[in-house]
């Protein structure tokens, strides 16, 4: 009896392990990257805005870095929308992320269909 528990054991533990490995093969690129990122400041930002923290404290994180040593404090409008926004939100930090995934999603697809025309 404990062997065929063993056993059973085993096999799920290897059934989960190559599903997991099944994820990291996904290749995503810079733009899914890039909303993703600004998703997750989103939600950050709501839960910020809950604890009390002042909008003040994350304007650090919509820097352009890659634009920061050549032309200064260059913020990006985008991020700090997203940011500012965040304080406003009434509903769950999750439903935030969602709609600020989406939105980035939906204006990434336009551009890139724009561009491919």
């Amino acid at each position: 009896m404990k062997k065929a528990i063993n056993r059973v054991a085993g096999v799920a533990l290897m059934l989960l392990a190559s599903s997991a490995l099944a994820f990291e093969n996904h290749v995503v690129g810079a733009a899914e990257n890039s909303c993703y990122g600004q998703a997750m400041v989103g939600m950050d930002s709501v839960i910020n805005s809950r604890l009390g923290v002042p909008a003040e404290h994350a304007l650090g994180l919509s820097l352009n870095s890659s634009l920061h040593v050549a032309m200064g404090n260059q913020y990006s409008t985008t991020m700090l929308n997203t940011i500012l926004a965040a304080y406003l939100w009434e509903d769950t930090p999750h439903s935030y992320a969602i709609k600020v995934f989406y939105a980035c999603a939906a204006k990434s697809s336009q551009l890139l269909q724009s561009a491919s025309n």
